[in-house]
């Protein structure tokens, strides 16, 4: 997974995607034969896009990162559940 190529073009539109929504879901089975491997992976291109891995199901990663400004206002989301 360390050494699987990336495609520029492709991580530029995940960086896009992380702009307008901040939270995104990344389908990774094409790209590892293992569910590890999708978390590796996932962490990885998080660590590329100074975002983060929220979970990872199989082999779907959810990645965060923070707009600017914020589209998500999670305080407001956990005072919701309160």
């Amino acid at each position: 997974v360390g050494d699987l190529p990336i495609h520029h073009g492709w991580m530029e539109s995940v960086d896009g995607a992380l702009w307008d929504k901040e939270m995104i879901l990344l389908r990774l089975n094409h790209a590892v034969a293992k569910k590890k491997g999708a978390k590796m992976l996932g962490g990885r291109i998080a660590n590329e896009l100074g975002a983060h891995v929220a979970q990872v199901v199989g082999h779907t990663a959810l990645l965060y990162r923070p707009g600017r400004p914020p589209v998500l206002d999670l305080s407001a989301m956990l005072a919701d559940n309160e």
